[in-house]
């Protein structure tokens, strides 16, 4: 998993945890909140039972104290009292029926009737001048109803004449009340530790556990509240309303169940639907990191997979628990390079496309990558050599079809093929070194073909390797030197120039030829801080001659394109020169006709400004190129150095090659410009170029390169060539 992904999750899982204990809050408070609202509530509602219930009673006692007083006013007799009674019921439904009682204990009711006295411990405090309400009995006319009486004395004369008897169903009333109330509970109405009413058919034994301990409680305190469920808000509380009534009120109901499981699962689904999002996202994000990967291993050109999936290919078949004996095959596309530059990077890239298809359809299920700009490698099963061979073969042959890059435009693209098997203990680096050293063999032999990697190969790349790992330190640890050939004057016979040469010798490898590492230099940055060097030690060894008192010669020093072109070489000469205290004219900068192929206008003006400073320069390596006369005529020089490759073919071939050479030798005379003729070996190599009108020779015939010391030494020969 990488960091991105890691870091990813963290945050979608801190995300998931915030919402899920803000959820979880969120669950509590709203559950909190409900159950205090129940409990308010349910106190409220107590308290209007209570006050409702002691309201009634005294509005009933004050009704009776009334019709106490009308009684009076009457004669006495029976027939008007019940008349009058009879009366009154109709005007006070809360009333289930009136009634006087004579001191005797006869009780008239306003129906008429006549019947004994109920309860007549309470009519006995009646008598007394109490207002009494009585226990509960059943109703005389309906024992299906549990009625209490309230029983007001009729006083004359400070005499009590008898009592008014009023008799309530307390049922009836707190029902009515009940209808009135929105919250979802239960209430009940008990006479000391009878029940007289209640709201629903269930008992209370039913719904609250240990019922009865809750009765006897209400009778020894006043007011009391119970929790029974503290996760549904299942409240019980009740109150004392007087005259030995007791309101109690049971809040648990469904709805108020089924409103906390709401909130519950409301609640839930928030956290399963935040989690259903962030795993949307989540995929999401791995679908996306999946294409992004897809997309870091595909060549976006070609859609092949490119170095990132062919390494892991490799370090997968490479290890040692699982190693596979497999070639690679490592293609690259000949001089591409000069044919992106040439038809530019779009057409460019059409022919690495077509190209691409070309291969894929070759290599057929084997395994093809590009691994670079027009890098290739295929995986292919061990095989013989002589297969691999047939293969390589087949593959040179498919590219003879020409690139049509439009109807009247076609390009020919060859190929060279480094082979190289697996062998247990390799890695992936040490088989793409290998594969890529073969490569270059075979672009050495001209490309358009394969090459096997093999121990002489292996040994050459060690070799190579070691080179260009050791090409920095060695410039730190002074294992460059210089050395000097003479250039000899045919007309004056003597030195009048040497060119300044570099080697190499490393304690470690060895000596090291100007072939292996030159290139190596050129073609890394190592060329500009190398250059620097070698031309500081020329300038500070033209000044030690001078000072031994050898003046009388230049001093030529090799200039790459990259240093020539770099921004500071003008400002590295100007210093240089300076800091050694010489005279520019005793230097020359020579160099190649890749500088004018690159960029001529600006070469064109370095080369002006050195010549301005004093600086000669010359062309070297002259006739190897593409435009050599042309560039005579382009570029600011004052000498030509014309590559030994003629004087060999002087000798070799027929009187063409003299020709082309007298030729070159009379332009530059007649331009004005001085010739040196490179790799002069022999006498006869010599007469033939003073026949020719060649002014100046260096070679071996002359002398090798030599250490200063030495160099310096041939300016007191004597000369006779």
């Amino acid at each position: 998993m990488s960091k991105r992904q890691l870091k990813t999750y963290i945050l979608l899982s801190i995300v998931l945890m915030t919402v899920v204990a803000i959820t979880i809050i969120n669950y509590q408070y709203s559950k909190k909140y409900v159950i205090e609202t129940v409990e308010k509530e349910t106190k409220e509602l107590l308290n209007s039972f209570t006050d409702e219930t002691n309201k009634f009673s005294n509005e009933r006692v004050n009704e009776l104290k009334l019709i106490a007083d009308y009684l009076l006013l009457l004669d006495g007799e029976d027939e008007e009292v019940i008349k009058f009674l009879n009366k009154q019921s109709e005007n006070m439904p809360f009333f289930t029926s009136l009634g006087f009682i004579n001191p005797q204990g006869k009780l008239l009711a306003g129906d008429g009737s006549a019947f004994p006295v109920n309860q007549p411990e309470s009519f006995a405090r009646a008598l007394k001048g109490e207002i009494v309400f009585s226990d509960l009995f059943p109703l005389y006319q309906d024992s299906n109803q549990i009625v209490t009486a309230i029983r007001v004395p009729v006083g004359q004369d400070e005499e009590i004449i008898g009592v008014i008897s009023g008799v309530v169903n307390m049922g009836n009333i707190l029902g009515a009340i009940a209808k009135k109330s929105s919250l979802p509970g239960t209430l009940y109405l008990f006479k000391e530790d009878q029940l007289v009413f209640s709201t629903t058919d269930e008992t209370l034994e039913e719904k609250v556990p240990n019922a009865k301990q809750l009765v006897n409680e209400m009778q020894v305190k006043e007011n009391g509240s119970k929790l029974v469920n503290h996760k549904t808000g299942h409240y019980v509380m009740y109150q004392r309303a007087g005259e030995d009534w007791t309101v109690l009120v049971d809040s648990f109901s469904n709805d108020l169940e089924s409103h906390i499981s709401s909130i519950f699962w409301r609640n839930t689904l928030i956290v399963v639907l935040t989690f259903l999002i962030l795993c949307g996202a989540s995929l999401y994000i791995r679908r996306n990191d999946v294409r992004e990967d897809n997309m870091l291993k595909r060549d976006l050109l070609t859609n092949l997979p490119n170095r990132v999936l062919f390494e892991e290919k490799l370090t997968k078949d490479l290890d040692p628990t699982s190693f596979k004996n497999f070639s690679l095959l490592f293609i690259n596309l000949d001089r591409f390079k000069d044919i992106n530059e040439r038809i530019g990077y779009q057409l460019g890239d059409r022919v690495l496309f077509e190209i691409s298809n070309k291969i894929q359809a070759y290599a057929n299920r084997n395994e093809l990558y590009r691994v670079g700009g027009d890098e290739f490698v295929i995986i292919v099963p061990s095989n013989s050599e002589e297969e691999l061979e047939s293969l390589t073969a087949r593959l040179i042959k498919l590219m003879e079809e020409p690139v049509e890059l439009s109807s009247y435009e076609s390009i020919w693209i060859t190929l060279s093929l480094g082979i190289r098997k697996s062998v247990l203990g390799d890695w992936p680096d040490l088989m793409m070194q290998d594969a890529t050293f073969a490569v270059q063999e075979a672009k050495k032999q001209g490309g358009n073909r394969a090459v096997f990697f093999s121990q002489e190969l292996a040994n050459q790349n060690e070799r190579a390797r070691l080179i260009a790992n050791n090409l920095v330190q060695a410039l730190y640890n002074n294992e460059y030197y210089m050395v000097y050939q003479p250039v000899y004057d045919l007309s004056n016979q003597k030195i009048t120039s040497y060119e300044a040469l570099i080697r190499w010798e490393s304690p470690l490898i060895g000596s090291i030829s100007p072939i292996e590492f030159i290139p190596l230099l050129e073609d890394s940055d190592l060329i500009v801080p190398i250059g620097r060097w070698i031309l500081r030690q020329v300038a500070l060894q033209v000044k030690l001659w001078e000072l031994e008192g050898y003046n009388d010669f230049q001093v030529a020093i090799n200039i790459s394109v990259k240093q020539m072109m770099h921004r500071e070489f003008l400002n590295d000469v100007k210093a240089i020169i300076q800091e050694a205290k010489i005279s520019p004219r005793r230097l020359i900068f020579e160099i190649t006709e890749t500088v004018a192929v690159q960029n001529s206008e600006l070469a064109t003006q370095i080369l002006s400004e050195l010549n301005h400073l004093g600086v000669k320069t010359a062309l070297d390596d002259f006739g190897t190129g593409y435009s050599s006369l042309s560039i005579l005529k382009l570029l600011p020089i004052q000498q030509v150095k014309v590559d030994r490759i003629f004087i060999v073919e002087m000798e070799q071939e027929d009187n063409k090659s003299l020709v082309i050479l007298q030729g070159i030798i009379d332009i530059a005379k007649n331009l004005g410009m001085s010739t040196v003729m490179e790799g002069v070996e022999t006498t006869e190599q010599l007469d033939l170029l003073k026949n020719m009108g060649a002014q100046k020779i260096q070679g071996y015939l002359i002398s090798w390169p030599i250490v200063a010391e030495l160099a310096i030494e041939l300016q007191k020969k004597t000369w006779k060539y």
